[in-house]
């Protein structure tokens, strides 16, 4: 890690933040409440039994799992040749513990180390509950990737809906990026990778959530309805940092 940077009123959050001048990565957070996850240990047992914080689905022969004696830990929602609809996802099995109206940012590292093929849809950021069909969740802000490696992001509050718009990036198989959502200002939600605001040109309006669907969680995904392309996501971890509601 090179040298790092503090910011002591964070995207005008009031709180303090130390980030990694390079990277941009958020290395200490200030917060009343901080959620960091970096996949280290065993799955199993613990976090990964469906007990506690995190759960997945797992349709057709998707798999989901930490990756074994990965660098940093890891954790990889994959994909399979199989011909069949799969969905695979990592979320907090709908137990919506974060208030996005309560000043949250969540930034998170990630990489496609397989690209997704045709009718493959990687969806990665924050939700309410889940939903096999994306497009039918109705609380969401998160990045999204249809069937190729260009970068789009999309919110929805269930009046203002964004879908599919353009960031300009296309990622790269195999390399991890930084991707960040804050949810400061709700009428203007913002998405930045790598530190660099993206599809600023696009008001995220989200102020029409109800206190209800202002509860959201952390949602990864990876799905295809039919046929035998790929795709691979992996996890290197997930903070959030919001104010206490």
């Amino acid at each position: 890690m090179g040298k790092t940077s503090a910011k002591y009123n964070f995207k005008s959050s009031g709180f303090p933040m130390v980030s990694e001048k390079t990277t941009f990565e958020s290395v200490l957070g200030m917060f009343p409440i901080v959620f960091i996850e970096d996949f280290l240990g065993v799955a199993g047992g613990g976090p990964f039994d469906g007990t506690t914080v995190w759960n997945v689905v797992d349709q057709g022969a998707a798999t989901e799992a930490i990756v074994d004696d990965s660098d940093n830990g890891q954790f990889l929602l994959h994909l399979t040749s199989a011909s069949e609809a799969q969905d695979a996802v990592l979320y907090h099995g709908d137990n919506l513990t974060f208030n996005v109206s309560s000043g949250l940012i969540m930034e998170f590292r990630l990489n496609m180390a397989v690209v997704p093929g045709t009718a493959v849809t990687a969806v990665f950021g924050m939700a309410g509950p889940h939903n096999l069909d994306k497009d039918t969740v109705a609380n969401a802000a998160w990045f999204r990737l249809q069937a190729s490696a260009a970068l789009l992001c999309e919110s929805d509050d269930t009046a203002n809906n964004n879908d599919d718009k353009a960031t300009g990036i296309t990622l790269v198989a195999g390399t991890y990026n930084i991707f960040r959502i804050d949810f400061t200002t709700l009428t203007d939600v913002k998405f930045y990778v790598d530190g660099v605001r993206v599809a600023s040109t696009v008001t995220f309006d989200m102020s029409n959530l109800s206190d209800a669907e202002k509860q959201m969680q952390p949602y990864f995904s990876l799905d295809k309805p039919s046929g035998s392309t790929l795709g691979d996501l992996n996890i290197d971890y997930v903070k959030i940092f919001q104010d206490r509601s």
